[in-house]
């Protein structure tokens, strides 16, 4: 398995996901929002890793997101 980080050196952490859930409410009020009831169930099933221009998304420890291509694999020392 190599190790990759981000151009910057940032450790990659993740993908940057889509997840649905349902957000329980326990009411309506007059102009059509929802009054939450703190909770929201996660669709697991759903999730799908997020893509830009069909290349998957990374993102790294700072928060900012890369596709594949631009990742930096790291060599190893130990080869």
């Amino acid at each position: 398995m190599a190790r990759y980080v981000s151009p910057t050196g940032h450790d990659i952490v993740g993908t940057y996901e889509r997840v649905y859930g349902v957000a329980h409410i326990y009411g309506i009020d007059d102009t059509g929002e929802p009054i939450y009831a703190g909770d929201t169930k996660i669709d697991w099933d759903s999730q799908v890793t997020l893509t830009r221009d069909g290349k998957q998304i990374f993102l790294d420890e700072g928060g900012d997101e890369w596709t594949f291509d631009q990742l930096v694999k790291e060599e190893n020392e130990d080869a």
